[in-house]
């Protein structure tokens, strides 16, 4: 397998690793940078902390599985590798416009007005991280794709 292809597979998976741990964080009780999030997630966390923990506790295996599958589909260590790629490929997608998008609606949001600093600030921070993470995943899976078709004759 190409190094290139394993480094976005290892930097994708690191990406959404950090965006996990967050989740987890904040699923143990944590409230650093939760407020980042949007008000509704502190109060969610104040009015109802067994069900936002529950939540953020299922959110943090989704993001950990989406993170390490696909690395591990590349390097042949878990079974489905096709339906794992197919999924990524629909995932690194959603990944880049979600992130995207709202990192740019952050940004103008910065420049527009100075209401809701912290918040906008914390999507510039993870909404940029879901960006990269999608990118990182497409760009890996573009090259094993181009890895496994065969060399065409001359």
């Amino acid at each position: 397998m190409k190094t290139d292809t394993t480094r976005y597979f290892a930097a994708a998976c690191i990406i959404g690793l950090i965006h996990a741990a967050f989740s987890g964080y904040w699923a143990a009780g944590g409230r650093w940078m939760l407020g980042t999030v949007g008000s509704w997630a502190t109060e969610w966390v104040d009015t109802d902390p067994t069900t936002a923990r529950a939540v953020l506790g299922g959110l943090t295996v989704f993001k950990l599985a989406a993170a390490v599958l696909p690395l591990l589909a590349l390097l042949n260590r878990v079974p489905l590798r096709r339906p794992i790629f197919a999924i990524s490929w629909v995932g690194s997608v959603v990944l880049i416009a979600w992130g995207g998008l709202s990192f740019v609606g952050a940004a103008v949001g910065l420049i527009a007005t100075a209401e809701n600093r912290g918040v906008k600030i914390g999507h510039l921070f993870f909404d940029g991280a879901f960006f990269l993470w999608g990118t990182a995943l497409l760009a890996g899976l573009i090259l094993s794709r181009r890895a496994e078709r065969p060399a065409l004759a001359h």
